[in-house]
């Protein structure tokens, strides 16, 4: 999928450089993957399933540049990533092939500042440009502020998943299911 990096201005006026991430950047992403899904219990991955190698996420995300009906973006601020947004195919078959999925997650500490919107937007943006109709994800029910960011981009809640993760502690988490047309 086709992306040119651009630079968006966040709440507080700082700048925020929207990009696809190149091989040297595996390492920073493997990190920001271990400690995001260390800081929130509102992500499907928790640290213990990051066993990837930079070697590894490398060629992932060669792959993903590779690819034209999958987009992974990042955002930097002040030359620090600060969130990941994806988007990818829902499914190959002819029938299914103008859904997609898209995800995001930020560090908590850039929650907030309007990142969030700004590569949400980029991504769906990149979607519906590569011909996808609808944009589709699951997010905690529990994870007000960012069903809060979804809706204000243009999803709609269609339904619940429950018990859609079972945590370490023997503890579920329902998702909620929403779509958006593009």
């Amino acid at each position: 999928m086709d992306y040119q990096e651009k630079t968006v201005l966040l709440k507080n006026g700082s700048p925020c450089l929207i990009r696809r991430p190149e091989a040297a950047d595996a390492e920073g992403l493997l990190r920001f993957q271990k400690e995001t899904s260390g800081e929130t219990s509102y992500l499907a991955v928790g640290p213990e399933d990051i066993d990837w190698t930079a070697e590894q996420q490398a060629k992932r995300i060669e792959g993903w540049n590779d690819s034209p009906g999958r987009l992974r973006l990042l955002a930097e601020v002040d030359g620090e990533l600060a969130g990941v947004a994806i988007v990818y195919a829902n499914n190959p078959q002819t029938r299914l092939r103008h859904r997609c999925c898209v995800d995001i997650t930020l560090y908590r500490r850039f929650w907030g500042m309007g990142i969030g919107t700004a590569l949400l937007g980029e991504v769906l943006d990149s979607a519906k440009a590569a011909g996808y109709g609808q944009a589709e994800l699951e997010v905690v029910s529990a994870n007000a502020p960012a069903i809060g960011l979804y809706k204000k981009l243009g999803f709609a809640a269609i339904g619940t998943l429950p018990r859609a993760l079972k945590y370490q502690d023997g503890t579920y988490a329902d998702f909620l299911l929403m779509v958006k047309p593009l």
